[in-house]
């Protein structure tokens, strides 16, 4: 398995317009299933402090192989309706966005 694993942190002020992005991105990806080459996406938000700034998040999208993690990059590059979905950067905290690709050595089930 290949994991492709992306952090990064948002201003609270930013906090709903990124949640409302998400919203849209994941409902419009359960609908148009057959152009995503992912097997399993996760978006996460870290359990930070009430008083905290910023807010940490992060996706962990499982991919069966290089191949498929490849077919989803191209995907994202030419597909006109996906490509227009990039993430909101925007509303990142500039700088924090990392993204990482791993690959799974070792399983416990």
């Amino acid at each position: 398995m290949l994991y492709e694993i992306a952090q990064w942190r948002v201003p609270v002020a930013n906090s709903k317009k990124h949640v409302e992005f998400w919203e849209e991105h994941v409902a419009y990806q359960r609908t148009h299933r057959e152009k995503f080459h992912y097997k399993r996406s996760r978006i996460l938000k870290m359990n930070d402090s009430e008083t905290s700034r910023e807010e940490t998040w992060m996706w962990i999208d499982e991919y069966e192989n290089q191949e498929a993690y490849d077919k989803m990059n191209k995907a994202f590059s030419d597909d006109p309706e996906l490509s227009g979905m990039a993430c909101p950067v925007a509303l990142f905290v500039p700088g924090s966005h990392k993204t990482e690709l791993w690959t799974e050595q070792f399983r416990i089930d």
